[in-house]
């Protein structure tokens, strides 16, 4: 199996767009609540998640984020095995729990090797179904996943994160917090190369759906855009708070419809009871 490289000269600017805009102290407040809302939300969204296409029952591993767990993403996965599929958890424990970097350069290295542990269950899981993954990631789990479709596109059938911070980690509600982890000041370089990892381990072949949320109380408008190729990558606005990606009925029916071949999906955006929420990036 190949091991991850550093990022060459080259992709270093590469989808690094400083934004040091956090999210709305508002968003970032009201994050728990609207996520009781959410979960609330399922049985209004009922009759829309059954008319869903069924699934094809491929793997679909669940990625978390910081500091999560496989719990944190067993709602997702109980839904996508209830539409058919074989959802499974990332098996690794409770995401960068362990990390201890002095830089972000530490922690780049630390996510590599996490990268790494996922290629090796993910290679397993192809050779014992003979299929290629999907690839569900939340937030930071997110990178991992779009950084493996890069490496990995002989295993990936496609990649879909939710609320992933794709640019400047700056423009992160928790970017102050992580920033008492190091003992140096992060310098522009150091974000370049952090960025430009997720994107540098070859040409992306498969496609990338990522969720964002303008409201969002984590992650930054600003910086919630895969800049992948344009060819492969699509960029959906959806109203969801960060906690609540992988509870959120809404989330999980654009999930849904997305996971099967492009002819068998309806149109969300001209849907008159999701069109309100629910739209493409800038085309939609």
């Amino acid at each position: 199996m190949a091991t991850t490289t550093p990022a060459s000269a080259a992709t270093l600017s590469q989808g690094f767009t400083p934004d040091l805009r956090p999210p709305k102290l508002r968003h970032s407040v009201m994050e728990l609540g609207r996520v009781m809302l959410e979960i609330g939300s399922t049985a209004m969204l009922g009759p829309i998640l059954k008319s869903l296409p069924e699934g094809d029952g491929h793997t679909i591993m669940t990625i978390p984020g910081f500091m999560g767990a496989d719990g944190s993403t067993s709602q997702l996965r109980k839904f996508l095995n209830g539409r058919g599929y074989n959802a499974i958890p990332w098996g690794l424990g409770r995401n960068a729990s362990e990390v201890r970097s002095q830089d972000i350069d530490d922690f780049l290295e630390h996510r590599a090797q996490t990268e790494d542990a996922i290629a090796a269950r993910m290679e397993q899981e192809f050779i014992a179904s003979g299929r290629k993954l999907t690839l569900i990631g939340w937030s930071l789990g997110g990178l991992y996943a779009v950084a493996l479709a890069h490496r990995f596109p002989q295993w990936v059938r496609q990649v879909i994160t939710l609320g992933t911070p794709y640019g400047d980690p700056r423009g992160t509600a928790l970017y102050s917090v992580m920033g008492s982890l190091y003992n140096n000041d992060v310098d522009e370089e150091s974000l370049q190369r952090w960025v430009a990892h997720t994107y540098s381990g070859g040409a992306l072949r498969v496609p990338v759906l990522a969720l964002f949320s303008e409201s969002d109380g984590i992650v930054g408008a600003g910086i919630a855009r895969c800049q992948g190729d344009p060819r492969y990558v699509t960029n959906m606005v959806v109203m969801a708070s960060h906690v609540g990606f992988p509870f959120n009925p809404l989330v999980f029916a654009v999930v849904a419809n997305h996971l099967v071949e492009p002819h068998e999906r309806w149109a969300l955006c001209r849907s008159e009871r999701i069109r309100p929420f629910v739209r493409i990036a800038e085309d939609c």
